[in-house]
């Protein structure tokens, strides 16, 4: 009997899980269809859907993702509308809870609701297809749906265009959160006065590879000090870490894992790499093409590999669950690829209400009444939260201080903010089309690269950044004036951009890319500049590159600034001596190191530990024990320490620098063996201090971790290596364009293509995304053909 009964849970288990596995062969019905569409799928489950029509491709497109991802898809549009907590709880630490209230607060399903509604007529056309197509896969398969709607006891509503524009706005909010950062910078403003706030906010480095403008200077030149500062630290607006803990909520509302300090400058939106380069660098005469955008590693991925065809489109590439068409990759004539450019779209005023009278609020002398909504939020297992939502004429208040209110202006959530994206790149045929498809793109802001088979390649920031009258929107400023009002948007023809520029090579990785030649601002908040400076040099250091090579790039783990500050160790270690013989040990072991930020290296783990302690000691002095609110390029400031020795930086107590450094090796060593629980520097492998995880949302703990999630897994790349590399950040996919043959182009994902667990494609990617290993990316008919695994027949319903 008890065999039999286990026999019949594994049964019932095994069912569960099965009955939602997409079909893949045969025929089936989708109502809608003016035609048939073909759906071939290759080895790796990547869709080839063909059609007559562009609404058939789309509207089969929105089916076929469904099959593979359908509760992804509305994981991200619950998340985006501040609707996870019904159906999941608070969530882990309660981060669902607060995501909740962040997204409501922001009020994204009513921006998307009202770009929904004022959409043009072809890009309606577009959505309300592809809405069908997945609202047709949910009808036909409500007994068959994915494992977790069964398991957390709901069915999916139907989907709508505006659940595919909150989908952009959740990007969008990933991709330009930087207002909690503009608090922090007032703040570590204030407590260390205007120099020094110069010199920790430089936006220069020596390093800096800057694509528009002249090259910026070798040294430090002051961070922008507008007089916002002072008047925003007389208001008292300088507020206290954790005041808010929506503020703080994280990019993805089922996160964990608290990063470290070394994470940061990944965290806040970096780690992205893309690069061109014309024809006579590559060994085929023409363009070679690479992306790898760096965010959240998640199970699924975040991308969706698709090959679209219908008159007009022929395009393969990664695409959004969720989004029509294709976001990165390459039609017949093109490819493009981006990464987050971080310009400033988010500004902070601090707003005066009215105690006494309520909604009130000052503007301009005078008493004006703030809109306010009141926003429900069902929590699944507990009572709703209500909560009230005030809107100014700047934007919603997003954080309080005491009295402070500070307001969020956001170009994602002015008019059209969320329908005007990168959806309409895939049908461009030239340089000209391409920029034209970008023309009215409003963000979120992306360095874009191109190129074209004719031996083209080009550059250009797209997006609407602001015109301020006054300040640059890097700290928060006061709302009851229009001195600090937005006047308009930098002209789309003076946003920076090149074609065939001089060298043949342009590479962005979120680090500067105009210098002081150029004449609109766009940010200080630039990423360091060493991946853009190792990638220039190995593009630079060979010739007749190949796909092959471009996918070793991406998968480089030298660490510049590190291999830099060894040798600062080393030459200190000359003149002051540890008091910790595991640091001694350790220091000798840096000469003889290569840099690399591999993971059975305990240097890497000791160096990148000896940065967070040096910048701890440095800032203790003014910051406390919140040293952690300096985040804004902080790995250049410890460069310019390492390069000047500032005096003034210098704590008390220590003579020189080297006794700094040395002081902090020795508080490097202690932190390690406290946090590994041994002393013994073997025990320290880089690996294992910053190994990777990929969670399922309902992946965790316990078995279900084990079952649905990915590691944790001893890896390689720190936050400045070309694979930039955190716990749970890095390249969500890569994709190399070979513009000489389309079928030697290279695209993987770091998951696989299905969201179903007991898939064959449910995580087959990850060995070879793991390795760094490429995966070949058929294009053309014949080789399509040739990889052809499966081949499912859309109907049109009768």
């Amino acid at each position: 009997m008890l065999l039999a009964a286990i026999i019949g849970a594994g049964a019932c288990g095994w069912w569960f899980f099965h009955r939602a596995l997409p079909q893949l062969d045969g025929a089936a019905a989708l109502p809608g269809l003016s035609a048939q569409v073909r759906v071939d799928r290759d080895a790796w489950s990547a869709p080839h859907i063909t059609a007559s029509s562009v609404d058939d491709m789309v509207m089969a497109q929105g089916y076929v993702t469904a099959q593979d991802r359908l509760w992804q898809m509305d994981v991200l549009r619950r998340v985006a509308e501040g609707e996870i907590s019904e159906v999941i709880g608070n969530g882990p630490n309660g981060l669902a809870l607060s995501s909740d209230r962040l997204f409501r607060t922001y009020g994204i399903r009513q921006a998307a609701e009202r770009d929904a509604a004022a959409l043009d007529p072809e890009s309606r056309t577009v959505m309300e297809a592809y809405a069908d197509g997945v609202n047709a896969f949910i009808t036909s398969h409500q007994n068959r749906l994915p494992w977790e709607f069964g398991a957390l006891g709901y069915k999916p509503r139907p989907w709508t265009p505006a659940d595919s524009l909150a989908i952009v706005g959740y990007m969008y909010r990933t991709l330009s959160n930087t207002w909690p950062l503009e608090i922090d910078r007032a703040w570590v403003t204030q407590k260390v006065g205007p120099e020094r706030a110069a010199q920790l906010f430089s936006q220069d480095s020596p390093d800096d590879r800057v694509i528009v403008g002249a090259a910026p200077s070798s040294t430090p030149a002051p961070a922008r000090s507008p007089a916002t500062i002072s008047a925003t630290l007389r208001s008292g607006s300088a507020a206290s870490p954790g005041d808010s803990a929506a503020s703080r909520a994280e990019d993805e509302a089922f996160s964990v894992i608290t990063a470290s300090d070394e994470d940061e400058d990944v965290r806040a939106g970096t780690g992205s790499n893309n690069w061109v380069v014309n024809g006579a660098h590559t060994a085929s005469g023409k363009p070679l093409l690479a992306n790898d955008p760096h965010l959240e590693l998640t199970v699924p991925d975040i991308w969706y590999v698709v090959h679209l065809t219908a008159p007009g489109w022929n395009v393969e590439g990664a695409a959004l669950p969720g989004e029509p068409l294709v976001v990165i990759g390459h039609n017949d004539r093109i490819a493009w690829g981006f990464t987050n450019n971080g310009a400033d779209v988010q500004d902070l005023y601090i707003e005066t209400f009215d105690a006494a009278n309520l909604p009130r609020y000052r503007a301009n002398g005078q008493w004006v009444k703030a809109d306010v909504r009141t926003e429900r939020i069902k929590i699944r297992g507990q009572a709703d939260q209500v909560f009230d939502v005030y809107t100014t004429r700047h934007g919603p208040i997003v954080e309080l201080d005491g009295d402070t209110s500070y307001a969020l202006q956001w170009t994602a959530l002015q008019p059209g903010g969320l329908s005007h994206s990168y959806l309409l790149m895939g049908r461009a045929q030239n340089w000209q089309e391409f920029k034209d498809a970008l023309r009215d793109v409003v963000g979120p802001a992306q360095n874009a690269v191109y190129a074209d088979v004719d031996g083209n390649i080009g550059f250009i920031v797209a997006a609407k950044i602001p015109i301020r009258k006054k300040g640059d929107g890097s700290v928060p400023v006061p709302g009851d004036t229009d001195d600090y009002e937005w006047t308009g948007y930098i002209p789309f023809d003076e946003l920076p951009q090149a074609f065939n520029p001089p060298g043949g090579i342009i590479a962005t990785a979120n680090a500067r890319v105009v210098g002081p030649g150029y004449p609109h601002y766009l940010t200080d908040r630039w990423a360091p500049p060493w991946r853009t400076e190792r990638i220039y040099d190995l593009l630079s250091a060979k010739q007749n590159l190949t796909p092959a090579d471009m996918n070793a790039i991406q998968n480089d783990v030298l660490s510049i600034p590190n291999q830099r500050l060894a040798a600062a160790l080393v030459e200190a270690s000359r003149a002051s001596l540890p008091q910790d013989t595991h640091t001694r040990d350790l220091l000798a072991r840096l000469a003889n190191w290569d840099g690399r930020a591999a993971a059975d290296s305990v240097e890497e783990s000791f160096v990148m530990r000896v940065r967070v302690a040096l910048l701890r000691n440095v800032l203790s002095p003014f910051l406390g024990a919140e040293t952690g609110r300096y985040t804004w390029r902080s790995a250049v400031f410890v460069d310019w320490l390492l390069r000047e020795h500032p005096v003034n930086w210098l704590p008390s107590g220590y003579r020189n620098y080297d006794e700094l450094l040395i002081h902090s090796a020795d508080d490097a060593v202690a932190q390690l063996a406290a946090a590994t629980h041994n002393s013994d520097s073997s025990a320290w492998p880089y690996g294992r201090l910053n190994s990777l995880i990929m969670f399922h949302p309902l992946g965790r703990n316990g078995i279900l971790r084990r079952l649905f999630s990915i590691g944790p897994l001893p890896q390689s790349g720190d936050v400045f290596t070309v694979k930039a590399m955190t716990r749970t950040h890095g390249p969500s996919m890569r994709f190399v364009a070979d513009l000489s043959n389309w079928d030697n182009s290279l695209l993987e994902i770091s998951t696989g293509e299905s969201g179903q667990f007991l898939s064959s494609h449910y995580k087959d990617q990850f060995p070879e995304w793991f390795a760094g290993r490429p995966i070949a990316s058929p294009f053309s008919d014949a080789a399509e053909q040739s990889s052809r695994a499966h081949t499912l027949l859309l109907e049109p319903a009768r």
